[in-house]
């Protein structure tokens, strides 16, 4: 293929590996988190003040301020005590900063640490809001008040999945399709510049992030190649029972799309809070953080709709919790009717599993996609003490033993598969003072090939895409430093050089003159 055209790249030595596949990415969010001013270098309500004061300065009164939550990224430990003042600022703080102004403090999505959540709004944002002493509190929601019963402006959510602005908070700014938009490019950006190269959305897309999908690829401006499953949004069994079909037409099988982007199989979940999926799906088409349709089935509603699921055609992609036995006797009673082997059915977020529960899954012909940001090194995540030795825990030297195929995802925790890699092969807890299962670590060679060979095959493209070898795709990474001749430590800090997919390059960052290759 060379020509007259060809660029030559003399790389003097650097690492070269396959672009890397986040099985588990949530790229929207990522840009998401950047599109309100961020609170993260706010040590005090002073310091808040200070900040909404200068934001109200620059538009026009009655406009919105809207920021990202109290606490710094990724995971807002602490709030309201990581502020010097011990306490959220209420509606008087924020009222003296921009007094003309509704003010806005986003709260986490729930996923990001754990409940409770914490809220903060001016004055004008209540009564926008229409938040007054006589208003009810939803579902798992609290509106702190002040001696004389008024709201102080600060809402506390105990909700994982937060349901506030679907409910309170309605009249707040949301975001809207062109600001989905606006995130994917600014998130693919960000996802390149970590040697991301391919994705995999196996929770499912909502309509209006399938839109924002659509926008970029039509306007040839996604350059991540993207795979995603749908996330239905249908409000009872019997719609599920109609649209399965439909939904088939399009998305069974390898459902459509190109290299760049392609939609196949569907999300459903099995348990969740019938009360917080109804409130969100009557929230519908927005989705706050989420991008995907919140769903709750019983065992029995879950088992006829994946049934109904196989039965045409379609991937089923569903998210383990701690119900694993529960569902492989489910996928097991299907399986005898209609085999599963060539489907390519995804236990997403799997965390703990026997070695004989590995060999069911086996059996099936089932894929995994595990989440050490959201398993291990998480302040999410269940203590050393609380799960024995941990050997069960993420078991991926069982899962390459029992030739499990397995993706690593980052779930947007940390957006960065380099800190996934370290995590994989190091197995510390976020405190630092546990190893969670050290029989189950992985040496760097072999996580690197679950987040690339491993990532190919839960999209269904290892014949193009995971290594580099003659007839696959260029899509490659140059890497600051080599993780196989490296302290383990620092597999964290590593940086993409250069990022091409197809061979064109999406990310370039050169070294300072004089700092190696």
């Amino acid at each position: 293929m060379r020509g007259r055209e060809t660029r030559w790249v003399d790389l003097q030595g650097a690492t070269v590996i396959p672009g890397l596949v986040d099985a588990h990415a949530h790229m929207d969010r990522e840009g998401l988190k950047y599109l309100y001013p961020s609170l993260a270098s706010c040590r005090s309500i002073a310091d808040i003040k200070k900040l909404i004061r200068k934001l109200a300065s620059r538009r026009p009164a009655g406009d919105w301020i809207v920021t990202m939550p109290v606490g710094a990224p990724p995971f807002y430990l602490d709030v309201p005590d990581c502020l010097d003042d011990k306490r959220m600022p209420d509606r008087n703080d924020l009222d003296a900063a921009a007094p003309e102004h509704p003010v806005y403090l986003r709260g986490i999505w729930g996923f990001w640490n754990k409940p409770p959540i914490f809220y903060a709004l001016n004055s004008m944002a209540l009564r926008a809001a229409g938040i007054t002493r006589a208003t009810a509190a939803p579902q798992g929601i609290e509106i702190v008040k002040d001696a004389a019963g008024e709201p102080t402006g600060v809402l506390i959510e105990h909700n994982v999945t937060p349901i506030i602005e679907f409910t309170l908070l309605r009249e707040a700014p949301r975001f809207t399709v062109q600001d989905r938009v606006r995130a994917l490019k600014d998130g693919q950006r960000r996802y390149h510049a970590r040697g991301v190269t391919s994705i995999y959305e196996g929770h499912g897309v909502a309509p209006e992030l399938l839109s924002a999908y659509r926008e970029l690829h039509t306007n040839e401006s996604l350059s991540m190649r993207t795979h995603l499953a749908v996330s239905p949004t249908w409000r009872s069994r019997q719609e599920a029972e109609r649209d399965i079909p439909i939904l088939a037409s399009w998305a069974g099988g390898a459902g459509i799309g190109d290299g760049s982007l392609r939609v196949a199989g569907i999300f459903l979940a099995y348990g969740g809070d019938a009360e917080i999926s109804r409130v969100l799906i009557e929230g519908l088409p927005y989705t706050g953080w989420a991008g995907f349709a919140e769903q709750a089935h019983d065992a029995e509603s879950y088992s006829a709709l994946a049934r109904l699921a196989r039965s045409h055609g379609l991937r089923l992609n569903t998210i383990v919790g701690g119900k694993l036995q529960e569902l492989l006797e489910i996928w097991e009673a299907i399986d005898r009717g209609a085999r599963l082997r060539d489907q390519r059915w995804t236990l997403v977020h799997l965390a703990r599993a026997t070695a004989g529960d590995l060999k069911r899954i086996r059996r099936l012909g089932a894929v995994a996609t595990t989440n050490p940001l959201s398993h291990i090194y998480s302040p999410r995540s269940h203590r050393l003490r609380d799960y024995g030795d941990g050997e069960e825990w993420l078991p991926h030297r069982e899962l390459l033993r029992a030739g499990v195929p397995f993706g690593i995802g980052t779930d947007n925790k940390i957006a960065d598969p380099f800190v996934a890699l370290w995590s994989v092969v190091a197995r510390e807890d976020f405190a630092g003072d546990a190893v969670i299962g050290p029989h189950q670590r992985l040496t760097v060679y072999q996580a690197l090939r679950q987040l690339t060979v491993g990532g190919a095959q839960i999209i269904g493209r290892q014949r193009e895409l995971g290594s580099l070898a003659p007839g696959k795709l260029a899509d490659l990474v140059v890497l600051s430093e080599n993780p196989l001749r490296m302290p383990i430590p620092r597999i964290s800090q590593i940086r993409a050089r250069l990022t091409m997919v197809g061979g064109r390059p999406v990310h370039r960052h050169d070294p300072p003159r004089g700092a190696g290759a």
